[in-house]
């Protein structure tokens, strides 16, 4: 289906960010475009109503009412935009059908479907289960939590977008839940990376006690292929890092660019069977440099200060795994061109 001019509209405001404001549970203020005046769109006598000129002159949805639900239906959208999703006709179980248009209710756009087969119209048929507007909702809590908002933060944000007003213990019981189960499903995903990687360490502390965290990376797709917690930066554990990332890749890199750390080299000695040639000592100034890594260790420094709760090591490794594939498979503008986003599996975690 394509959208009318207003339903453009309605989701440039709502992209746009800072111009939807809940007012209450059935009621939004939404700001003008042109000007400094805002409009109240409210649920009342079974549909969307707004203040503005043109609502009031045409009694139908304009771009206000449009925003108000585009963001109602934000958490659907997240699940349903995925070809991985296989929809059934639920009269006649038929996989013949598509897309017909929109309803729109307090809850926001209800997405309708046609059958060729038996000729009837229906709800979505997986977004009208019970557990899809809930799953819609752990998923944006977990990526808010990546994001670096802390519990409470989340718990408010769903309150003012979407209206739900869940405790902070609920909140955090869903992202441990769902922490295990991102681990579980996308740990063992087969990857595909290029011949150049890039290996560095970074000083991360765990209770107060610091630690040492190695990353290592594939320098064409950015993906982020090992992320290993220890208490220092021997050969051994380097060589444990390195052994690690190959396993997970299925092969061995033809080069490797690492800092001037000399435990690299020593690991390398012990894999002089694979061929792997080492380029040590890159800087910022020379022709090969680890700023891709280096970036990557920024972007998880400045998630981990955001956090009070890396209390042990058992689970800041669980933690620290989940924001690796966070990294590689949610994290918007990740360059992944050869392996995508495994989006089946990724979907089907909270649909569970």
């Amino acid at each position: 289906m394509k959208f009318n001019r207003r339903a453009l509209r309605g989701l440039g405001i709502l992209a746009s960010g800072g111009m939807i404001k809940r007012i209450n549970k059935n009621q939004f203020a939404v700001k003008s475009e042109k000007t400094n005046d805002w409009y109240t769109v409210q649920w009342g006598e079974e549909k969307w109503t707004c203040t503005c000129p043109d609502y009031t002159k045409r009694k139908k949805p304009c771009k206000h009412i449009y925003a108000v639900n585009f963001l109602l239906n934000l958490p659907e959208i997240l699940i349903a935009n995925s070809d991985a999703l296989t929809r059934t006709c639920p009269y006649c179980g038929s996989t013949e059908i598509y897309s017909k248009g929109y309803r729109y209710n307090k809850s926001g756009i209800v997405k309708l479907w046609y059958c060729e087969k038996c000729e009837k119209k229906f709800k979505d048929p997986i977004l009208n289960e019970p557990a899809g507007p809930k799953a819609g909702l752990m998923l944006v809590a977990l990526d808010l939590y990546f994001k670096g908002l802390s519990i409470r933060q989340i718990k408010d944000h769903l309150w003012q977008v979407y209206g739900e007003d869940y405790s902070p213990s609920t909140v955090h019981r869903w992202i441990t839940k769902l922490i295990q189960k991102f681990n579980e499903a996308l740990s063992r995903e087969k990857i595909e990376v290029g011949d150049k990687w890039l290996a560095d360490e970074t000083v991360v502390k765990v209770n107060g006690e610091a630690k040492y965290l190695w990353n290592i990376m594939d320098y064409e797709t950015r993906y982020h292929i090992v992320s290993m917690l220890s208490d220092g930066r021997s050969a051994e554990e380097a060589l444990k890092a390195i052994k690690e990332a190959i396993a997970r890749a299925g092969k061995p890199p033809k080069k490797l660019v690492t800092d001037g750390l000399k435990s690299y080299s020593k690991a390398l000695e012990n894999l002089k069977n694979l061929s792997i040639q080492h380029i040590s000592n890159a800087g910022i100034a020379k022709k090969e440099n680890n700023n891709r890594i280096e970036r990557l260790h920024g972007t998880i420094k400045e998630w981990i200060r955001r956090k009070r709760n890396l209390k042990d090591i058992e689970s800041t490794i669980e933690l620290l795994e989940a924001f690796r594939l966070y990294y590689n498979y949610v994290r918007p503008k990740q360059a992944l061109p050869k392996q995508g986003r495994p989006r089946k599996k990724l979907v089907s975690i909270f649909l569970k």
